[in-house]
């Protein structure tokens, strides 16, 4: 039996468990689409099809590939939602550590993306594709995106959101203000206008020292909209020389700062999905709806490679592989060296797919 016969059956026997009610052609497709691409790393339909074994023309395997693409009844946010219970059975500790954020993929589009920390990568949680530009989300898919993240996740959980300079606009901070058990820490521009201390003044006008950093408490959010309490985290940046500003509800300078060093995960899960691994970005898809479909099955395929990082550890298979002194590789390098050795070895694949509680298990990635 063939590398790529295995690695299939395995996967489709953690797909049929994991998503019955879908159909059988589109479990088999579903199926062969993650073989490919984690075979051959790639999330062009062309590449992955090259390594599914397919005993017709592999252009025909592509033109499969592309229909499960324009399927209008592939409806991603119910489809992905066992994906979404399996993460969240692996995080009862609380806060759960959001991060979002957006990328361009395919033809002149966009995918802003909320994760969720899971030791020390972020997971896909929820995501929406339009057509845009890099660092132009209108605020009402931000808050169309959140509020279906508040209704996926459990009632009464306390969740951390982190984000960059592209939400911090008053209608997205007004809404997470009203949200009872959700903490925000926000990047905002140095030119913004807050109310402290009875004026109106911009963030970079603000009476600072080099290297002082201070939490501002009470202030009104921009002279436009003045949403009103925020708190305003200052940050002394060392490499830039500069003060970085964040809109914030924590009370807590030391907490504020140190939650927000959590959000450079979404920006791995990014670089692991286009350059550093399954090559996304260069998909020609351009539709939104296609790209979202494929942005499906490479969240998919990443979560998986996640369960083998982790397993590796857990059954210290990666003293074998890499080196056992300190850990250079991520849960997602990790995975896919796990895989080939899986394949490699004829080793036994693990039988359930599902992820250990983070405290489960140890993984500090040293540089």
């Amino acid at each position: 039996m063939t590398d790529t016969v295995r690695l299939h059956q395995t996967i489709y026997t953690q797909i049929i468990r994991l998503f019955p009610e879908l159909p059988e052609t589109h479990q088999v497709t579903l199926t062969k689409m993650l073989t490919g691409l984690l075979q051959g790393k790639h999330s062009q339909l062309s590449q992955m099809a090259r390594y599914v074994n397919y005993t017709g023309k592999k252009q025909s395997l592509v033109d499969r590939f592309r229909r499960f693409m324009t399927n209008k009844h592939i409806a991603v946010e119910s489809m992905y939602a066992p994906i979404v219970a399996m993460i969240m059975a692996a995080l009862t500790h609380e806060p759960l550590i959001l991060a979002i954020d957006s990328t361009k993929i395919g033809g002149n589009c966009i995918c802003l993306m909320v994760s969720i920390h899971y030791k020390s990568r972020a997971l896909p949680l929820a995501w929406v594709v339009f057509k845009g530009k890099k660092g132009h989300c209108p605020q009402e898919v931000q808050l169309a995106l959140l509020q279906r993240i508040a209704e996926m996740l459990p009632a009464g959980r306390e969740l951390v959101l982190l984000g960059d300079g592209e939400f911090d606009g008053s209608e997205v901070v007004s809404w997470l203000n009203d949200q009872p058990t959700w903490h925000y820490v926000c990047r905002t521009s140095k030119s913004t206008l807050v109310f402290y201390q009875e004026h109106w003044v911009a963030l970079q006008d603000l009476p600072l020292v080099p290297e002082q950093e201070t939490l501002l408490t009470g202030v009104i959010f921009t002279q436009s909209q003045q949403v009103t309490p925020v708190n305003i985290l200052v940050v002394w940046h060392q490499c830039y020389q500069e003060h970085w500003f964040f809109v914030t509800n924590y009370a807590d300078f030391d907490t504020a700062k140190h939650m927000y060093h959590y959000r450079y995960t979404i920006e791995t899960l990014f670089s692991d999905v286009k350059g550093r691994g399954f090559h996304v970005d260069k998909t020609k898809l351009w539709r939104p709806e296609r790209v979202n479909r494929l942005l499906m099955v490479v969240a998919i395929g990443y979560v998986f490679s996640i369960f083998l990082g982790v397993q590796s550890i857990m059954t210290k298979t990666f003293i074998q592989l890499v080196r056992s002194d300190r850990f250079q590789h991520s849960l997602f390098q990790l995975g896919l060296i796990y895989l080939q050795h899986l394949l490699n070895e004829g080793l036994a694949f693990p039988e359930t797919f599902s992820l250990p509680p983070p405290t489960q298990f140890e993984h500090i990635v040293l540089s």
